[in-house]
Parts: structure tokens; sequence; C-alpha cells
């Protein structure tokens, strides 16, 4: 059985974070993002500020609510993370309260299983709109069974502007899971993600593999390495990221002029994709 579309339109209760620079430089040091100043230096002009990707704090407050609703009836034991979706309206720093919604927005069946989509909208103490994510919840089952379609075959990267490599460490997951709030079974418990949920072990959030992209974006095309340029970022996550393995990020232009629009993927060692279909916008 799948899930209950009639709870496509579901607004669910806000919830409210307040933001503290202990939470979001912890965030920084779990997807190995040591170095950039912003992050940091409280002396500079301005003050430091969050890393972008820490949007999933705040609006991960939410994720339970929508996943975990019995109305919606998913079977989290069968759930990954398919997509993100996230455009980055104001810099979050210390000091400031967040409140993110949730609304459902479509349960779209993929043949081999359902994809529920959401919303979360975030704001500031002030009603100032902060950030706005898309989450994709792909759920194993339950799906016609119907082939999609025949696609056309997906573009090749143009110019590649950078090429990154990005190792995970054995414990990535279990750092990562304290600094986001996503303390899945199958990104900390080894044995129920292999009896569970028919996984080769744990698996690396896919938010933390967002993440690790981020830096290398902002490492690489943001202007002084200041994340505030960072306007957008969206991915498909493809393929698990196991502990030890060494990711490679690359990205190539779409289209200059502001926002410049930038595709990325990033790739095991082995090749296999993790990440496709990478946006990135930068102001």
């Amino acid at each position: 059985m799948g899930m209950n579309k009639a709870v496509i339109g579901k607004v669910h209760p806000p919830g409210t974070m307040d933001i503290n620079p202990k939470d979001f430089t912890y965030y920084a040091v779990s997807t190995n993002d040591y170095d950039n100043p912003y992050y940091w230096e409280e002396s500079r002009e301005g003050g430091i500020m969050a890393p972008p990707m820490f949007a999933v704090c705040y609006s991960g407050i939410c994720v339970p609510a929508v996943i975990l609703d019995k109305e919606l009836g998913m079977n989290v034991f069968l759930m990954v993370h398919g997509e993100e979706d996230i455009k980055f309206h104001q810099p979050v720093k210390a000091g400031m309260k967040i409140t993110s919604q949730a609304k459902v927005v479509d349960i779209v069946d993929k043949g081999s299983g359902e994809l529920c989509q959401f919303t979360v909208t975030s704001k500031d103490q002030n009603g100032g709109l902060v950030a706005e994510a898309t989450y994709g919840f792909f759920v194993r089952g339950g799906g016609s069974g119907k082939k999609d379609e025949k696609k056309e075959p997906e573009p090749g990267p143009g110019k590649i502007l950078f090429e990154v490599k990005k190792k995970v460490m054995s414990h990535q997951s279990y750092i990562y899971a304290w600094a986001s709030g996503d303390h899945n079974f199958i990104h900390v418990n080894p044995n129920a993600a292999v009896q569970m949920a028919k996984l080769p072990g744990i698996i690396l959030q896919g938010l933390c593999s967002m993440a690790l992209c981020q830096n290398a974006i902002v490492d690489n095309l943001c202007p002084g390495r200041n994340p505030a340029n960072l306007k957008r970022l969206a991915v498909r996550f493809s393929r698990p990221v196991l502990p030890n393995d060494e990711i490679t990020i690359y990205g190539w232009e779409l289209k200059g002029g502001s926002p410049r629009t930038i595709g990325f993927e990033a790739k095991k060692q082995d090749g296999t994709p993790v990440i496709k279909n990478g946006i990135a916008e930068i102001a």
C-alpha cells in the first residue's frame, strides 16, 4: 500500500529555533568545513554567519512531523532521501529566531516506489524570509510498478570549472547526526541498517554529501569565499555514500549573469555518481 495522497496540501504546525553560533560552527566542523573565516572570525566586519546548508537544521525540525505522520503512512524503514532544493534568502547569524513550517506538496509515483515532496518555509523573528527548502523522500515499494517512460539522455557537463576531492571519515555520519539532528538508524546503527533497511551498512546522510558540495562551490566560485553569495543549492541523491569513501565534486557553468548558474555532480572513487543534476546559483 502506498502513501495517502489525501495529505497533499496538509500544513504542519511550525517549529522555532534560536540560532546559536555553537550550533552552526559545529555544523561546519561536521561537514569538514574547517577553514572558512566567515564561520569562525568573530572580529570580522558583520560578524560570523552559519554555513548555508545549516538551513537543514532550522528547517529540519519540521521533517519528523511530516515523515512520521500516521495519516501519510510513510514506511520509514524503506525510505531514503531522494532530492533536496534550498533557496537562501538571507545570511543566518547568532541571535536570530527562525520559525519554519512544512507543507506536503505532492506524492509522485516513480514505478519502483513513491516520492513524497514537501516544502519548508523559514522566516526570521521579523517575518523576513530566510530560506525555502523542498525535500523529497523516496520510499521503495508502494509505486505502480510501471517503468518510467524513456527519457532523453541527460546533457553532459560543459567546461569544468573546478574539481575537488573530499574524504568521508569513518565516523562522519555519527558526527553529522549530532550536528544536524538526523539520527535515522541507517546512519548510526550498522546492524539495523543491514537487517531492517537491507543496506550494506550505515550510509552517510545525503545532506552531509550535499554540504560537502556546498563547501567546494563556496570555496571555488563564491567571491572571497563569502557564503552569502550562494543563493540556491539543489541536488538529486543517486547512490549511497559509505564511510571511508572519497567523492570527487566537479562543476561547470550553465548560465552567466546574476545569478550565475552552475551545474555540478559528485562521484565516488569507483566512478559511481552519488549526486546528480546539481544546481547552484551564485550572486
